[in-house]
């Protein structure tokens, strides 16, 4: 397990956009700085340096070292770097975002639910997402988890209701007995 992420990271035109005020600095700090803190990991040392130079422009850098104790407790270093544009490295979550959220809305889930299960999306864990591990395996599994929820289908009660709506539109000639059939059994 690792004992010392240290990661540098060159911020692009969309971060340095935002970070006009104290309080979206402040916001973006956190997220670079505690994203290990639902590990709970004592012995972690994680350190994060942010930069930003206008030559660059919207070029996304990261450089991290990763450090564990390897064998006979010798530390062991693996890197990885990292270059893509800013803005759209950000254009695949916004579709993604607005997908499952309009899914989610589509089957009535709970704002938290939902929360939960989009936690992947956002470096920031806020409201009812806040203390989802930051492990992309733990996450998915919240979105796993969230989907089959949503789709379990309607309780017995739900569906005797359901009928009895689909009863009285086939008696008012709002649907046919085909159509009818359809929507039971969905």
């Amino acid at each position: 397990k690792p004992r010392v992420i240290a990661s540098s990271n060159h911020l692009g035109n969309n971060d340095m956009l935002n970070l006009t005020s104290k309080k979206t600095i402040q916001a973006k700090m956190r997220v670079k700085s505690n994203i290990f803190d639902p590990w709970n990991e004592d012995e972690l040392d994680h350190q994060v340096k942010g930069i930003y130079t206008k030559f660059i422009l919207d070029e996304k850098r990261d450089v991290v070292e990763y450090t564990s104790l390897g064998f006979l407790h010798c530390p062991h270093t693996m890197m990885t770097y990292t270059r893509c544009m800013d803005s759209v490295l950000c254009v695949p979550l916004m579709v993604d975002s607005a997908v499952w959220c309009d899914y989610f809305a589509r089957m009535d889930a709970q704002s938290s639910t939902v929360a939960r299960a989009t936690a992947y999306l956002f470096k920031v864990p806020e409201g009812a997402d806040t203390g989802v591990d930051p492990g992309f395996f733990r996450q998915m599994q919240d979105l796993e988890n969230a989907l089959q929820d949503v789709t379990d289908g309607p309780s017995q009660s739900d569906k005797s209701e359901l009928k009895t709506m689909i009863d009285k539109g086939m008696a008012a000639g709002i649907i046919t007995a085909e159509q009818a059939a359809s929507l039971l059994a969905l």
